[in-house]
């Protein structure tokens, strides 16, 4: 199942009908409605475990508890067992049932039982109560409003919309430091005044009068040391074992599974153990004997976003892995002229701005992966849990530092030189060139009661990805992940934001980060005869994204016809004249780095069109690309 609606209060079934159709492209294989006087809430399913129809909702034996969940539990095999054993009596073989058994094992508790991406909305028909549980690391998303004394909660925020009164006002706040500072979903606020999300690692517990208490359950232990207390080779060998149990768990499955390959370090590494199991699991001597049954084509696929000719094309990097690993490769090549046509479509499913136009690349895969498979494994995650981003150096030498260890952090600096001392060169040049720098702040109308966040890095390294994963980088790249695949009723599930492998990642020292002139060193060194040493070793990043600023110049007119519109004048939030004026001086090189600060305008322009001035539903069933 991959979309859920409702609210509390009086029943109303056509405005449920109208929550659930708004988000039909995230379950078009069965819906269903539960109805009680103070609570409604319906589903729409994408069939991944148990194609049975007709399962939902799961219940306990008696029937008093009723669950839907949205994404997968990837423990339910181990969880089961251990329930059966409590005299528990299971009727199907749903990873869902195990949330309605196990609450009435263990209460609310039951959270920290799960191993998996999800969202649950779970009703205790004693208790006349209803409980909504966000997974750890906020992989799967949910919102909710509070209108006229009632809770209304979905899956997307156009379900809301659709289904109640609500006021669409932006918060200025939100728009204002996503333009000025590229800050957003760091907290339950969004680009709507009046919705709000559910925070990754919370629940929620309803009562049959609309009141509501969160309570957070996720609170890992982070490892703020920088020296190791173990060989290299120990930890890799740790990490091997954990990176390959999580990948195996997220194959589960009746359908079939393929992988987003941009042919950066983490999704071949990812590709490639996939496509090695996939084979152990349900073609091979090692078969699953649950797997026995299901049939699936002998190959993994693997989808990838290619750029001929631009400086962002990794198509080498890709064809080392489709060839190491014998995988069905399919690549799609992004067009500027078709995302022009499509730009309202995919703005109506990413809901709120969008920081670049990198997850386009990810929506054109995703509708092309869609003919072929149900489900993907994405590499998202490994650069904010292993330091694959070159700032995260920073943090490394301030920790190296800080703990007495200045010989490592300048010895570190001097091996990995090639890729560092630009990064510092071109900070310096920034700081000697303020002049010609993009601030968008400059560009901007402050709101008055402008709330800017108290926003600094950690200078622990690891203190730092916690920060990130948790906050400042990783909800926003989910939020991504799930709105690009979901509007094309596509399963992405991601190994690296797993909990136990991202708690492993957490209690690393932080030298198993970034040690001898490498990012990632731990997984490098885990993944040796893993995956091809070409892409192992690489020290180039680009990921799945598109040639932006090149985009930008190709289509410059667009983009000024939308900046010298009556409409685009009329906003609060910029001086339209001073982004004209600086659009062009960027172009034309005058001013440079924070670029895409004109893309981010544009976003929020966009979205303030498609949501706030007039907000019309789309009927997706008409756009589930799979569909013939």
């Amino acid at each position: 199942m991959c979309g859920i609606v409702g609210f509390t209060g009086t029943p109303d079934k056509n405005n449920l009908k109208k929550m659930s159709d708004c988000i039909f492209h995230r379950g078009p294989d069965d819906d269903g409605f539960i109805e009680t006087p103070n609570f409604s809430f319906g589903f729409r399913r994408l069939a991944i475990i148990d194609l049975t129809n007709d399962l939902y909702p799961l219940t306990n034996e008696d029937g008093s508890i009723q669950v839907i969940c949205n994404g997968e539990i990837y423990n339910f095999k181990a969880l089961k067992e251990e329930l059966m054993k409590l005299k528990h009596k299971f009727r199907t073989n749903s990873d869902t049932e195990i949330i309605a058994h196990g609450y009435e094992e263990w209460g609310e508790d039951v959270v920290n039982h799960l191993r998996g991406m999800f969202v649950f909305v779970l009703y205790d028909h004693n208790k006349d109560q209803m409980m909504i549980a966000r997974d750890r690391i906020g992989i799967k998303p949910f919102y909710y409003a509070e209108i006229d004394g009632r809770l209304v909660f979905s899956s997307e925020i156009k379900a809301i919309i659709a289904g109640s009164k609500v006021d669409t006002e932006p918060d200025d706040n939100a728009v204002y430091n996503f333009l000025a500072y590229r800050i957003h979903d760091i907290d339950k606020n969004t680009f709507f005044a009046n919705i709000k999300r559910v925070l990754p690692g919370h629940y929620m517990i309803i009562d049959n009068q609309s009141n509501f208490r969160t309570e957070k359950f996720w609170n890992p232990t982070i490892n703020t040391n920088f020296a190791p207390s173990k060989s290299d080779k120990e930890y890799a060998l740790e990490f091997r074992e954990k990176f390959l149990e999580t990948v195996d768990l997220h194959l589960i499955g009746d359908v079939p599974v393929g992988t987003t390959l941009s042919g950066g370090l983490d999704s071949s590494g990812i590709t490639s153990v996939a496509a090695k199991l996939y084979k152990e699991r349900y073609h091979g001597s090692l078969m699953d004997a649950d797997a026995k049954d299901v049939k699936l084509p002998n190959e993994m696929y693997s989808f990838s976003a290619v750029h001929p000719g631009e400086t962002v094309n990794e198509e080498e990097y890709i064809d080392t892995v489709v060839e190491f690993t014998g995988v069905e490769s399919i690549k799609v090549q992004p067009d500027i002229d078709k995302f022009w046509e499509e730009l309202d479509t995919w703005t109506y499913f990413q809901e709120e701005p969008v920081i670049s136009g990198a997850p386009y690349a990810y929506y054109v895969v995703m509708r092309e992966a869609r003919k072929k498979v149900t489900v993907i494994l994405s590499g998202q995650g490994g650069d904010e849990l292993l330091a694959g981003y070159i700032p995260y150096f920073m943090s490394y030498f301030q920790s190296a530092m800080d703990q007495g260890q200045p010989f490592k952090g300048l010895s570190e600096l001097y091996a990995g030189k090639d890729i560092y001392v630009k990064f510092v060169l071109s900070k310096l040049d920034g700081m000697l060139h303020k002049a010609n720098q993009i601030r968008g702040a400059d560009f901007l109308n402050k709101p008055s009661d402008s709330e800017v966040p108290e926003f600094k890095h950690k200078r622990n390294l690891n203190e730092r990805l916690f920060q990130d994963v948790t906050s400042t980088t990783t909800p926003c790249l989910l939020r991504y992940e799930d709105k690009n695949s979901m509007a094309n009723s596509l399963e992405s599930r991601v190994p690296f934001y797993d909990h136990e492998m991202a708690e492993f990642a957490f209690n690393l020292p932080i030298d198993q980060k970034i040690k001898h002139g490498w990012n990632r060193f731990v997984y490098r060194n885990a993944m040796q005869g893993l995956m091809p040493e070409k892409n192992r070793l690489r020290r180039s990043k680009i990921g799945f994204t598109n040639p932006e600023w090149e985009w930008i110049e190709r289509k410059k007119e667009k983009f000024v016809e939308i900046f010298n519109s009556d409409t685009f004048r009329s906003r609060k939030y910029w001086d339209a004249d001073k982004i004209m004026i600086g659009f062009e001086k960027a172009l034309s090189g005058e001013l440079r780095g924070d670029i895409l600060f004109f893309w981010r305008v544009f976003s929020v322009e966009m979205w303030l069109r498609t949501f706030v001035d007039k907000f019309e539903t789309v009927d997706t069933s008409k756009l589930v690309h799979f569909r013939k």
